[in-house]
């Protein structure tokens, strides 16, 4: 498979573009004809140039470049050319493979084994991704099965870009954020933004923070579209990245499963390869053959007056 092999689905009036071989990543998500994810300008040379990507075995960023987890401490590479900490895993760096598809359905899958001495994560795993258009919205799910001999800690998330506007809203339920030190790294908790419970205004933040007791539930509104989408998730994405560069066309929303630097953190705080999931940092120990799942719905509406219908 090349990098120019995509799958469109399609239903009603919306569509969904996604490219397997650049990361298994969402091209362009439009509803009416109007996009609701950031286009991608044709197919981009990388893959977080897309519309959104997946976020796998672990979310954002890992201190030093090194991971501790059982007793042992693993070098983690860059990832991004832009920032010194490997960032967002590895899934969306490597092609995937299509396992099925139908007009508005499709099913991803990747294999990852580590090689040589410094591999880029030092599990192996197997990864799967549904995607599903219909009615409502688009519907998205995402698993890894820890395919090692041993206990492996694993994370899950997306990382969707959604398009800026002067007007654009922000909605979000959550309970705290993480205030970041200089290297974006979590440094103290505070509450979240009472703005973000009744819709904040995207052009008054600089947000590139991770929030605590995600309710499953956020919005982005367009009112100069008339259009909004909401994002709703599983329990298991207990938390939410909200980034909004400044001056950029962009902002993201993302659901995850863990704080940043989550693995290392559990480690600190006396956590071990013990199976289960720790509700302090949301770090997930996968036994051998265990799997992770989670679940991301994508719903957009007309906006009118301030209310949200579904048209």
């Amino acid at each position: 498979m090349n990098v120019a092999t995509l799958l469109s689905l399609r239903h009603g009036d919306a569509s969904v573009d996604i490219c397997p071989s650049l990361g298994g990543t969402i091209l362009r998500y439009s509803w009416r004809g109007i996009p609701i994810l950031r286009p991608s300008d044709g197919i981009p040379p990388i893959a977080r140039l897309t519309a959104c990507y997946p976020l796998l075995p672990f979310s954002n960023r890992i201190a030093n470049g090194r991971l501790s987890f059982a007793g042992v401490a693993h070098a983690i590479p860059q990832t991004v050319d832009y920032a010194p900490l490997p960032m967002h895993g590895l899934a969306w760096q490597r092609p995937w493979e299509v396992h099925s598809q139908a007009s508005d359905r499709a099913v991803l899958t990747q294999q990852y084994v580590p090689e040589g001495d410094a591999p880029a994560w030092p599990f192996p795993y197997a990864a799967e991704q549904s995607f599903t258009l219909d009615e409502n919205g688009l519907h998205v799910t995402l698993s890894v099965r820890n395919t090692g001999g041993t206990p492996a800690p694993a994370g899950l998330g997306w990382h969707p870009y959604f398009p800026r506007t002067p007007l654009t809203r922000i909605w979000a339920d959550v309970e705290q954020m993480w205030v970041n030190n200089e290297a974006n790294l979590p440094l103290r908790l505070e509450p979240a933004a009472a703005a973000l419970a009744t819709g904040q205004l995207a052009t008054a933040t600089d947000y590139d923070n991770v929030f605590r007791g995600f309710k499953g539930r956020a919005r982005v509104v367009w009112p100069e579209r008339g259009t909004a989408v909401t994002l709703r998730t599983d329990t298991a994405l207990s938390h939410l990245v909200i980034f909004t560069p400044v001056g950029k066309p962009h902002l993201a929303v993302e659901p995850v499963t863990h704080m940043t630097d989550a693995f290392n953190r559990y480690t600190a705080a006396g956590g071990h390869a013990v199976p289960g999931i720790d509700p302090a940092t949301g770090t997930a120990v996968l036994a051998p053959e265990a799997m992770l799942k989670v679940a991301m719905s994508l719903l957009p509406s007309r906006w009118t007056d301030g209310e949200a219908t579904h048209g």
